[in-house]
């Protein structure tokens, strides 16, 4: 059974699984705002079609301006990419044939991209016992043998976010040994205590900061992300760079989405209320769930610990599309992910996973 590697597109995962597609179904393994785009979008959309004929700033000047100035680094500190993925793999490149240690489980690009590049791949992997917490001690003994370190915080598929005074101490000791961390922030702003470790930019130039434009602001189909790093590796990333990588419509409408920092606000405050009144009837129902402070969740059956193809088939079957977790490293398919939806899609998959509990 090969399945996809990403949420989304759930058409695919559907018919791995040998599957039909149900008319009206939600997908919850996407985790984008479930809020929508801004409404800017929408109300000035005819004014963007003038911009497909321009080709775009081969610099994204105007949009790196708006990144440095909020994030209180130099211009040349900034690195814009088609999505957060694209700078993914070219850290890979950059670390061709390198020595890369991913905290697991996570965000599967990580690995895929490292491998592609003929990197040497080691993990750490985090456990449900301890509740994902990450330990500074297990990386200790692998940054010797290591060159970059991939961090995800707020983490995917747990959404739980480690503190900074942790991140912190990891990446003073990679200094010492010569080593990157590449902390991925493509969440933190779905969390209400935001705690990014941007500000150590000044004090570590072993630090890379990725970011998502599209998660935040629902426009994954026109690919926005961005790295903060020292200017030598933002140097080192751009270098391998096709030209035009960031499409104009992503420009104009990315610099505008992260000047609207109300609305960013707005839907943290929404996923934390909705995410906890989710974990109140999940546990009620006797699921566990993941302690995520964003807007997605694993959750897994408390009394089991079994292979949830059955449940991940009852819900496509009852319109819900869930993200399976086959390919997360430690997880092995006893867990699903679960996105943070509108008030009435999280109605209906409650009143599924009641049923499913009620069958089985």
């Amino acid at each position: 059974m090969q399945l996809p590697d990403h949420g989304a597109n759930p058409t695919y995962f559907v018919e791995a699984l040998g599957l039909q597609m149900k008319e009206n179904s939600i997908d919850f393994s996407v985790n984008t705002n479930p809020l929508g785009p801004p409404s800017f979008i929408k109300e000035n959309w005819l004014s963007y079609f003038s911009e497909i004929e321009k080709y775009p700033d081969p610099k994204a000047m105007v949009l790196k301006e708006i990144i440095a100035k909020q994030n209180d680094v130099d211009l040349n500190q900034v690195v814009v990419g088609n999505g957060a993925a694209e700078i993914i793999f070219l850290l890979a490149h950059v670390f061709r044939e390198k020595h890369v240690l991913i905290v697991e489980p996570t965000f599967s690009e990580y690995r895929q991209a490292c491998e592609n590049h003929f990197c040497r791949v080691d993990s750490i992997t985090l456990s449900p016992e301890t509740n994902w917490a990450l330990q500074p001690d297990m990386i200790s003994k692998k940054l010797q043998s290591s060159d970059l370190v991939f961090i995800c915080n707020p983490n995917n598929p747990t959404g739980v976010q480690y503190r900074k005074e942790l991140l912190e101490k990891i990446i003073k000791e990679a200094k010492l040994a010569n080593v990157v961390v590449v902390i991925d922030e493509a969440f933190f702003d779905f969390s209400l205590h935001q705690e990014s470790v941007v500000p150590l930019l000044h004090q570590y130039d072993n630090l890379v900061v990725l970011r998502s434009v599209t998660k935040m602001y629902a426009i994954a189909g026109i690919r926005l992300g961005y790295a903060l790093s020292s200017e030598k590796l933002v140097s080192s990333i751009t270098r391998w760079q096709h030209p035009w990588n960031t499409n104009q419509l992503a420009q104009q409408i990315g610099s505008r989405c992260l000047l609207d920092l109300q609305f960013a606000k707005n839907t943290a405050r929404y996923i934390a209320e909705e995410r906890n009144r989710l974990k109140r009837k999940l546990v009620e129902l006797e699921y566990s769930i993941s302690p995520s402070s964003v807007n997605y969740y694993l959750l897994k059956e408390k009394s089991e610990d079994r292979d949830l193809l059955g449940l991940l088939t009852y819900l496509i079957e009852h319109q819900i599309i869930p993200r399976h977790t086959y390919n997360f490293q430690g997880l092995e398919g006893k867990y699903i992910r679960l996105a943070i939806k509108e008030q009435d899609e999280n109605d209906k998959l409650l009143k599924v996973l009641e049923s499913w509990k009620a069958k089985c």
